[in-house]
């Protein structure tokens, strides 16, 4: 959709809005769906592999570029993830995940942890962090290990606010983070002044 197509949509919902003089309705979105995806998709960020242990004592995980720092006082950073999630349940029952932020080359590691493959730890190298989360020190240039602090129910995904217990700087990848912007992944390429 172009920037066009959304000023048009904006004004148009505007329009309607300023016409109802009934109070503020909070189960219908202000926005159209397809314009918030576009501009979701506007937004650079970085790409990482949100991971615990469940139950059974199986790794799971999830890609994920809704993370971010929250405080450094104490250091604490959020995560979002879908309530269909089933890496969910295993944070919940452990209190605990690694993020795992990829490096660059390492496309098919964000690829295969978004996808509904049941066992994406098989072929994946992996490091028990202190709480026992599994790191991928061989495809990042950084990692946290957490504990859950907060549980937020926010729509229909749940923002897990969480404690740095431990993190690390991969040096052998140089840190260059895996990027994704306008659906696709790529590279961040720091401009030099």
């Amino acid at each position: 959709m172009s920037i066009a197509s959304v000023a048009k949509v904006r004004a148009e919902l505007r329009r309607e809005m300023a016409a109802d003089q009934s109070p503020a309705r909070t189960d219908q979105p202000v926005v159209d769906d397809a314009v918030f995806l576009e501009v979701m998709a506007s937004f650079a960020a970085s790409v990482a592999v949100v991971s615990a242990i469940d139950e059974r004592g199986e790794p799971r995980g999830l890609t994920t570029t809704a993370v971010a720092s929250v405080s450094r006082e104490p250091p604490l950073l959020l995560v979002c993830i879908d309530r269909s999630s089933r890496t969910l349940p295993a944070i919940r029952h452990s209190s605990h995940f690694a993020v795992s932020f990829l490096a660059q080359p390492h496309t098919e590691v964000a690829l295969l942890f978004s996808s509904k493959v049941d066992d994406k730890f098989a072929e994946i190298d992996w490091t028990a962090g202190v709480s026992g989360s599994p790191v991928l020190h061989e495809h990042s240039h950084a990692w946290v290990d957490c504990r859950v602090s907060q549980e937020i129910e926010a729509g229909d995904h749940v923002i897990l606010i969480a404690e740095v217990a431990d993190a690390g700087v991969v040096e052998q990848h140089g840190g260059q983070p895996l990027a994704y912007f306008g659906r696709s992944f790529g590279q961040f390429v720091p401009s030099r002044s």
